[in-house]
């Protein structure tokens, strides 16, 4: 019988390859949802991050927040990008307000560029109705409205009007 990958290796494996754009993404050998997930797709990158912030060793810890920080910077200019790294800027926002551990991300930076992507994409997100754009009129561009606006809840920056 085959292990299960857990969560904590499957961040661990993508940080010692320097893969963490691959663990963002979702891409085959990064996947990871558990059986009750509420994760509209094929992985759940909450429990990803959540072991990236609370899971690791300091060391490994240290190189994971610079590997997510170059992850992010490499896909936020395309399509498949935007949630992962909107799911990225609002577990840093949210975790901030908590009051828990964060990994200083340049969370402004990240989305004023977020939003520069998500301006050119504009017209694919309208159209795209599938996964959290299904119940929204204007598609994929409805649901990244809702999370900006959950991240300037939590004290952060908007990223999508």
């Amino acid at each position: 019988m085959m292990a299960v990958a857990t969560p904590e290796t499957i961040v661990v494996n993508a940080v010692i390859k320097g893969e963490l754009d691959k663990l963002l993404l979702g891409m085959p050998g990064y996947q990871y949802r558990s059986r009750y997930s509420p994760a509209p797709g094929n992985t759940d990158l909450t429990e990803l991050l959540d072991v990236v912030y609370h899971r690791l060793d300091p060391e490994t810890r240290a190189k994971a927040s610079q590997g997510l920080l170059d992850a992010i910077y490499s896909i936020i200019g395309t399509y498949q990008g935007l949630r992962p790294t909107a799911s990225c800027l609002l577990y840093e926002v949210s975790e901030s307000f908590r009051g828990k551990p964060v990994l200083g991300l340049p969370v402004d930076l990240i989305a004023t560029k977020l939003a520069a992507s998500i301006r050119a994409f504009e017209p694919k997100l309208r159209a795209d109705k599938s996964g959290g754009g299904r119940g929204w009129p204007d598609g994929m561009l409805g649901d990244f409205r809702r999370l900006s606006g959950i991240t300037e809840k939590y004290g952060g920056p908007p990223f999508c009007k």
